[in-house]
């Protein structure tokens, strides 16, 4: 079954609500999710909730989030559930409705109710809704997740598992990919923030249920969620598959990137199985520790065969890193880069079993710059060049400047200058030293 895309409709007036369905519709969800939190308070609200998903035009779910697991519902709980069991028994029902696992296992009572209300093994009624069990966390991964995702698996009556929380880092979308690979139940996975944002684009290639995707920017109903628009056209998200090959950028902050535009266009013109996304990896306090997170999550991205991890751009602030790393593993490194310090491509060649049959580093920034200058001036034989910069990719233009790897013949003496006094001359003589 294809991965849907829901829109998360916060609802304050049933009206607005119902056009704002249509129009996720029209731009291709394929269902909606209700948040009634501030439109339900009492029972006396009932008859809004009814009409609203009477005149829905899109499957939906109905989800009344209450303020301890981040929603704006501060009723009384009784009401809620009180609501949901005449929804689910009604003569227009949603598809789901959605409910916390907090909640549903707080009492044989509440869950007694929430079993009336939807289809299930044990329903004796004909009834058409079916219930997500749901659990978030808004700080952080929770310490009990794996017994939270095994309580929800194995209640008779969740039709669909789903787990949020606030992602750390990119590795732990790694974790929510293994959680829906592994699920025996149709399920949501997804992380929250920035760093989350990967599991929401590649839900489909580990068999995700569902992800959702704003119809507006200012209508995120979570951190790190998507507009539909960039879901759909920006990151192709109908052609990515179990095959799909990821790439990305590594930087930080890359949320203003363009390169995810560029690249995904790029490979819907050349018909590329592959999907380009943005991959923070936040720079440390101390270039240890900026060192220490790329490290660990490029290693752990190469290293996960599901995932199919064939290359990055990287740029700022671990271009310098970069190389670094590729020594210590012993990967493959082009001249420029190894001459300069510095890189910005990643490329992965994996074996028949999906495992890294070989990692190459190079840098592209020296060739590119030499063009450029070239094409302006007229060639840089005979040319002077002032390079205002010392780090890495000012190391590599250094590099290209100088003639290296453009048929072995050198220019005038270039002069670096940096912030810090001591790059310019670090790079002065890395070039003096490749120098035959």
């Amino acid at each position: 079954m294809p991965t849907l895309v829901c829109v998360p409709i916060m609802v304050e007036t049933v009206e607005r609500a119902i056009a704002d369905a249509v129009l996720a519709g029209e731009h291709g969800a394929d269902l909606v999710e209700y948040r009634i939190d501030e439109l339900f308070s009492t029972l006396d609200d009932l008859p809004d909730v009814l009409r609203l998903v009477e005149g829905s035009p899109l499957p939906c779910i109905v989800t009344c989030r209450p303020t301890w697991e981040g929603g704006h519902y501060d009723g009384d709980e009784d009401e809620r559930v009180a609501m949901f069991e005449r929804l689910g028994t009604s003569d227009s029902p949603p598809r789901y409705i959605d409910t916390e696992l907090a909640a549903y296992t707080r009492s044989a009572n509440e869950r007694m109710k929430i079993d009336l209300a939807v289809d299930h093994p044990g329903q004796q009624r004909d009834l058409r809704t079916r219930l997500i069990l749901s659990s978030h966390d808004f700080s952080g991964r929770p310490a009990d997740l794996t017994r939270r995702v095994l309580k929800m698996q194995g209640e008779p009556a969740a039709a669909v598992c789903k787990v949020a929380f606030r992602a750390r880092s990119l590795r732990d979308n790694l974790e929510l990919f293994d959680l829906l690979a592994e699920s025996p139940k149709p399920m949501v996975a997804l992380g929250m923030g920035e760093f989350g944002l990967m599991s929401r684009i590649l839900a489909p290639k580990f068999g995700g249920f569902l992800t959702f995707a704003s119809l507006r920017d200012e209508a995120t109903t979570a951190p790190g969620q998507p507009s539909l628009h960039d879901l759909l056209r920006t990151y192709r998200f109908g052609s990515i598959g179990r095959s799909t090959k990821v790439y990305g950028v590594v930087g930080w902050p890359v949320g203003h990137s363009r390169s995810p535009l560029m690249h995904n266009a790029g490979f819907e013109e050349v018909g590329h199985d592959g999907v380009y996304v943005p991959m923070p990896i936040a720079s440390g306090d101390d270039a240890e520790t900026s060192y220490a997170s790329l490290k660990a999550t490029l290693l752990e991205f190469i290293e996960h065969r599901s995932l199919d991890f064939a290359g990055c751009s990287v740029t700022l602030p671990h271009k310098e890193n970069l190389v670094r790393l590729a020594r210590e593993q012993g990967w493959n490194l082009d001249e420029v880069a190894h001459a300069s310090g510095s890189a910005n491509t990643v490329v992965v060649v994996r074996d028949d079993r999906g495992g890294p049959a070989s990692v190459t580093v190079v840098n592209t920034d020296a060739a590119a710059a030499a063009q450029g200058l070239s094409r302006e001036l007229g060639g840089l034989r005979d040319k002077r060049v002032l390079l205002l910069g010392a780090g890495g990719v000012a190391r590599a233009i250094a590099f290209a400047a100088g003639g290296r790897g453009r048929g072995g013949h050198h220019h005038q003496p270039h002069r670096v200058t940096g912030r810090a006094p001591s790059r310019p001359m670090s790079t002065r003589r890395t070039r003096a030293q490749r120098r035959p």
